[in-house]
């Protein structure tokens, strides 16, 4: 039993040390020295030097000076692109609760818009129509409310600095 117990923590030390070991894309604040490090698998927004907007990405694969991309939402014939480190202008990236409540005031809004168009078959017996609206209104205007949040933006050279570990 002890011989078993022993295989089985050095086994998990051994994949412990491989998962920690992997290249990642570390961002350092240079005001005070925070660290964001962004794994191969990530989901992120970018735009490059010569980029007018952020294009929407998945971290395929980090190397010693460049880091490949798969572009999902590609028209080209390969969604697949590599930039150097230097090629990059700036990285956006959402947070969780900031995805999850974008996806809570979706359906908000829907409801909202359901309830204000819907307002003259809830009415009642006397026809009034107004709360029902006000009601539609408040809905999606709170659904409305985590869009006016922006994700973080993470400058390089200016904000922070990036290195691949």
């Amino acid at each position: 039993m002890k011989k078993t117990a022993t295989i089985f923590t050095l086994l998990f030390a051994l994949l412990n040390i491989s998962v920690s070991a992997q290249t990642q894309l570390v961002l350092t604040n240079i005001a005070n020295g925070k660290v964001k490090s962004f794994a191969v698998g990530k989901t992120i927004h970018i735009k490059g030097l010569e980029d007018t907007d952020f294009e929407k990405v998945k971290i395929q694969k980090i190397t010693d000076k460049t880091i490949v991309f798969y572009l999902p939402n590609a028209d080209e014939e390969s969604p697949v692109r590599e930039l150097a480190l230097t090629e990059i202008q700036s990285i956006k990236k959402s947070t969780t609760i900031h995805s999850i409540t974008k996806g809570i005031g979706a359906f908000f809004m829907l409801g909202g818009a359901y309830t204000m168009a819907s307002s003259s078959a809830l009415a009642g017996d006397d026809g009034s129509t107004g709360a029902y609206i006000g009601l539609g209104a408040g809905m999606f205007a709170a659904g409305l409310v985590p869009y006016l949040f922006k994700p973080r933006v993470y400058i390089l050279g200016k904000t922070h600095t990036a290195e691949i570990k």
